[in-house]
């Protein structure tokens, strides 16, 4: 089992939809007309996309669009349907739900969200009261819809739990973005991350509404950088990283990243890497490192990011499991330690052998529909400018690893996709140094872990908490 994320996207009035061909849309569930909220986004009502469950305001909350939701106290299935989107373009889908014990049984509820009838996710509550409007729960998949209307089902997974949500967010994506994704497939949110950054990341700083939490450094062993170049040019990243999610970076020696949001047996990712150089390097500096994925290489050659440019490393169809480590080895050439700007880690969804998938190798297994595919993130709102966070939670049923181990009081503020920064002896491999000639490199998905392919008693699933400067 895996898990969902958060957010809001850009969205327009119910005129605008038809002139807009639903490119961009963004439904307030349970409440009826429409508004805008101080970042220009519209919201509209859930009539007319949804014939049953029941509306209900929660009492004492004041926040749009998380005041109000519609649950469904009856049925297996429950779809919200007619939600348009642009036919054959990429889309990220976006499901929102803020618990805040509605029902007064203080007994939040577990289910599943199925997106078009294809891509699955696992919705775990953990908390009755999170007595915090700005903290919620949310999953995203990104996909390429069949048609011009899209569905967002919510599927009953026991008997005593009464499915509900609180918002859908649509937006769509320029061509070239995740262009490794096939037609078939889904990208399943785990971890968006800016490293270095203090403030989370969100819409209108990316106006493709995704979502990124920061984690900076928090301890002697990390460096947070910024970049001194004017600007930076984000052109060679196909997947248009936001310039202000470049502009930062996490540095230091025997870098290692581990997300234990990934299920226990183990599922096919997608993982991007951003990197830019916020140095402008003399003749004697050098920075050079390899990065891998257990024991599968990302990119074909060592990485040296650019000053002022923005460089994407893509590695998809690799079994991944909650023990699975990425690793940060500098070259023997290199001067300065690793460095990061930028995360995404998904799970691939509906995977198939033939599907299409860019640069990355297509052995990846299939994911059965039949199960979910994460646990709801969890997500906190801390006001208007769409970065207001200073990190983001996870709630696990493993130990949240982050930075070298943290107390919970920090933990509650970390990103799942967490950095530990191990001293290590004999950190460097013996890699080719060359400068890679493309901006974007992709992994060929070759190799395996003896992390992958164990079998354990359960998956797991989690919830994450991220901060939302959306609304």
């Amino acid at each position: 089992m895996m898990e969902a994320l958060l957010y809001v996207i850009t969205l327009f009035s119910l005129s605008a939809l038809t002139v807009t061909l639903g490119e961009s849309i963004s439904i307030d569930c349970g409440s009826t007309g429409s508004y805008v909220d101080s970042n220009n986004v519209t919201w509209v009502g859930d009539k007319g996309f949804v014939t049953n469950g029941e509306p209900m305001k929660i009492p004492d909350v004041v926040k749009k669009p998380i005041n109000t939701l519609r649950y469904f106290p009856t049925g297996q299935t429950n779809c919200y349907t007619n939600i348009p989107v642009t036919k054959g373009q990429k889309t990220l889908v976006r499901t929102k739900f803020y618990y805040e014990n509605y029902d007064a049984k203080f007994s939040p509820p577990s289910f599943d969200v199925i997106y078009d009838g294809k891509h699955r996710d696992s919705i775990v509550i953990t908390e009755s009261l999170l007595n915090d409007e700005e903290t919620f729960y949310f999953s995203e998949v990104i996909y390429v819809p069949e048609n011009k209307n899209i569905s967002v089902c919510l599927l009953r997974t026991s008997p005593s739990d009464n499915p509900f949500i609180s918002s859908i967010e649509v937006y769509s994506l320029d061509t070239g973005m995740y262009d490794d994704l096939g037609p078939n497939e889904g990208l399943i949110l785990h971890d968006r991350i800016a490293y270095g950054a203090k403030e989370l990341i969100s819409y209108p700083l990316d106006p493709y509404g995704r979502v990124w939490l920061a984690l900076g450094s928090q301890d002697s062993t990390l460096t947070d950088l910024t970049t001194s170049a004017p600007s930076i040019d984000i052109t060679g990243a196909s997947n248009k990283p936001p310039e202000i999610v470049m502009s930062k970076a996490l540095s230091g020696v025997g870098l290692v990243l581990s997300d234990q949001t990934l299920p226990l047996t183990g599922v096919p990712v997608y993982l991007v890497l951003y990197f830019s150089e916020p140095q402008s390097l003399g003749r004697t500096q050098r920075r050079s490192f390899n990065v891998f994925l257990d024991n599968t290489q990302v990119g074909s050659r060592p990485i040296l990011p650019v000053f002022g440019k923005a460089t994407q490393f893509i590695l998809r169809d690799v079994v991944a499991t909650s023990a699975s480590q990425i690793v940060f080895q500098s070259t023997d050439d290199s001067v300065l330690p690793p460095l990061i700007n930028g995360l995404e880690l998904y799970s691939i969804s509906n995977t198939s052998p033939d599907s299409g998938g860019g640069g990355g190798d297509q052995g990846g297994g299939s994911t059965d529909d039949s199960e979910g595919s994460g646990g709801a993130k969890q997500a906190k709102n801390l006001g208007k400018g769409g970065a207001k966070s200073s990190g983001g939670k996870k709630n696990n049923k493993l130990p949240l690893i982050l930075g070298v181990t943290f107390a919970s009081a920090f933990a509650v503020l970390a990103s799942a996709f967490a950095a530990i920064w191990k001293k290590r002896q004999n950190a460097k491999s013996q890699s080719n140094s060359t400068v890679p000639n493309t901006s974007t490199e992709h992994g060929t998905g070759t190799g395996m872990s003896p992390l992958v392919g164990q079998q354990f008693a359960s998956d797991m699933s989690d919830s994450y908490v991220v901060e939302d400067g959306h609304h």
